[in-house]
């Protein structure tokens, strides 16, 4: 059944792969935008409704005129240059965008909303493969733990709302076009110009997710699926000493250089180090188990290849 439904975070990497898919299954699409010019007419929609997801007022305002079934949030401020600014813009986009989402979407007779968070937010814990159920680091040091408070009072907003159905889905490290592993990406630039290296025994473990993949769980659980928090990553979880040389030789770029972990407290910000060396990985088994979900890109090994170009087809 067509539904109306409305995609904030539009012109985002998701969201852009998000529309076109909509539009096939016969959905009307609204854009949600802070600002009509941000859409240069390539992305395809029914209908754009600015707001800032800061102003409840205004975007109240947006909902009641669209008319939505279901909201989906795709917003996020790590497209921004500056890692300070991407981790700020982000907490705030989730912790008080959200909940003014959720507001509106309720005020405006919204059958479903679906919010964006992600694993890497998942507290380290020995070496283990991280659920649903795994706590968040909420604790975490820094603007890291700031992002994280955000994205845990972001799903509380979107999961405990009595009046709507709320699904977050936990995205792994995004990748694909358009996103920092892409050709001309931050990930991209910083491994062709040796500025990210293996630390230590690089046993920090990522989960990627194309975004084709996040897309398509947006998709399922667009109207199927229980409400509830979901993991939306691939099959394999790659230690950084697995994956980053890998990515390094498929982007042409020379081999990583090794640092030890004094070396690297040194040399990069907490955050890195952290990612590199402590992060842990999530399994999607609680969506491949409930709605038969499977990723159009199993492994970031094929998906890496493909987006250099590598991929036969």
């Amino acid at each position: 059944m067509p539904l109306r439904v409305v995609v904030a975070g539009a012109t985002g990497v998701v969201g852009r792969t998000l529309l076109p898919l909509l539009r096939e299954r016969g959905h009307h699409v609204t854009a949600l935008v802070r600002s009509a010019d941000r859409l240069d007419g390539t992305v395809p929609v029914d209908d754009i409704a600015v707001a800032d997801l800061l102003d409840p007022a205004g975007l109240h305002r947006e909902l009641r005129r669209v008319g939505p079934d279901v909201v989906i949030d795709q917003t996020s401020g790590f497209g921004k240059a500056d890692q300070d600014e991407r981790l700020r813009r982000t907490a705030e986009l989730r912790a008080r965008g959200a909940a003014n989402l959720v507001d509106a979407a309720v005020l405006v007779g919204a059958r479903r909303i679906i919010g964006q968070s992600m694993t890497a937010a998942y507290r380290p814990h020995g070496h283990d493969v991280l659920d649903e159920d795994s706590p968040l680091w909420t604790d975490a040091p820094g603007c890291w733990g700031a992002v994280v408070r955000a994205l845990a009072a972001m799903e509380e907003a979107v999961l405990t709302c009595p009046e709507i159905e709320g699904v977050a889905l936990r995205y792994g490290a995004l990748y694909g076009p358009s996103t920092h592993y892409a050709p001309g990406g931050v990930i991209h630039e910083r491994v062709r110009g040796s500025a990210l290296p293996l630390v230590h025994d690089g046993v920090g473990l990522t989960s990627f997710t194309h975004v084709d993949d996040a897309a398509g769980a947006v998709l399922e659980l667009l109207t199927g699926g229980e409400p509830g928090t979901y993991n939306v990553v691939d099959n394999e979880p790659a230690e950084t000493a697995e994956w980053l040389p890998a990515y390094a030789r498929m982007a042409g770029g020379p081999a990583p250089v090794s640092l030890t972990m004094d070396q690297a407290k040194a040399q990069l910000d907490w955050l890195t180090v952290h990612q590199l060396t402590e992060q842990r990985g999530a399994t999607n088994f609680r969506l491949r188990e409930t709605l038969g979900w499977r990723p159009m890109w199993p492994s970031w090994r094929e998906g890496f290849a493909a987006l250099f170009g590598l991929w036969p087809g």
